[in-house]
């Protein structure tokens, strides 16, 4: 019955930790997605978009707009991957890393408020 119980007990933090992850996962999706919203946003504000486009340029911009987003969105998953791994692994700190990330994330996306 002892063994048992152990089990349990086991099953249970694995299951807490993987919900923990899913939870800290869909967080980071929504704030890397209200992040690169309110940039565009306040570049527009700040009248950088304004003017006739140089072709050139404007084909260059929205190429390099299209890396950064990936660029972030890989990070991000990658992120999301490694905490959900120490959460599942029982590291003593990842709640720490997880709030010190969605802290960062939460920074990041009052950026372009903070600017503007």
């Amino acid at each position: 019955m002892l063994i048992r119980t152990q089990t349990q007990g086991r099953v249970r933090t694995v299951a807490r930790r993987l919900r923990a992850g899913v939870l800290l996962g869909a967080v980071a999706v929504v704030a890397t997605a209200l992040a690169s919203h309110g940039c565009v946003h306040a570049l527009e504000a700040a009248g950088a978009f304004q003017g006739t486009p140089i072709t050139g340029v404007e084909n260059f911009i929205n190429s390099l707009k299209g890396n950064l987003v990936w660029l972030g969105g890989t990070v991000m998953a990658l992120v999301v991957v490694v905490v959900g791994l120490l959460f599942m692994a029982g590291h003593s700190r990842a709640q720490d890393y997880a709030i010190k990330t969605i802290v960062g994330l939460a920074i990041i996306a009052s950026v372009g408020g903070i600017v503007a």
